[in-house]
């Protein structure tokens, strides 16, 4: 049996933010109809304009949601972790992917095809509006992430960079701010859209003016970004 067989997977949904408006029952329901799928790391779970049939639903692990510039180097839009949902798009206007998602270490997902999603938001569309409502933040996401990309230096991006973590999962405690699950040094350089070995030099410089106060493993814990 594998690992994502073992938890109850109506808890699991119940912690999704998504279907915070789903009573017990009908979350029981929907746990019949969807999918579990178990990736390892480094898998493509969808690939940039190819056909989108699926929505997908974080359950544990993480993913990275990632384009192409014109000369090929991948960029990092976002990470999103368990609780966190993709596929939206393709699935509200048949275009094929925007983007494609990869698996960041092994992940598990709950994945709803094409008719299953459109009965779902017909049934609550209360979900409707959380949806949207994430969209609309990716989108203001994405147009901060082109402003930087126009107008900031890699040290300005790294910045920017920053500043959305903690505004997204950061944790306050005193005068600093913790983010937990935060990007490796590689994924943070590919969020950026430079090279690893410069993202260091950076860390390096935000430790030394008291910006960044520590960045180990996984965890970075912040001062005076706001």
């Amino acid at each position: 049996m594998n690992e994502v067989k073992k938890f109850d997977l109506t808890t699991r949904l119940k912690n999704v933010p998504l279907f915070s408006p789903f009573s017990d029952k009908q979350l029981d329901m929907l746990s019949k109809v969807g999918i579990i799928k178990s990736l390892r790391k480094d898998c493509t779970i969808v690939y940039q304009n190819g056909p989108g049939d699926s929505f997908y639903i974080v359950l544990s692990g993480r993913v990275k949601v990632t384009i192409l510039n014109e000369n090929g180097k991948e960029i990092v839009l976002s990470i999103l972790q368990a609780g966190d949902f993709f596929g939206e798009l393709s699935l509200l206007d048949n275009a094929p992917r925007s983007a494609s998602v990869i698996a960041v270490e092994d992940t598990s997902l709950f994945l709803l095809t094409r008719n299953r999603f459109c009965q779902l938001i017909t049934d609550h569309t209360d979900i409707v509006k959380i949806i949207l409502r994430e969209i609309c933040i990716r989108l203001r996401n994405a147009n901060g992430k082109i402003e930087s990309f126009a107008f900031l230096d890699v040290y300005g991006r790294t910045i920017r960079v920053l500043q959305q973590l903690a505004h997204n999962q950061g944790i306050k405690t005193g005068n600093s701010i913790t983010i937990l699950n935060a990007p490796s040094h590689q994924e943070l350089s590919s969020m950026v859209g430079t090279s690893r070995e410069t993202i260091t030099r950076i860390i390096k410089i935000l430790k030394k003016n008291k910006t960044l106060i520590s960045y180990k493993g996984r965890k970075i814990v912040l001062s005076g970004i706001t």
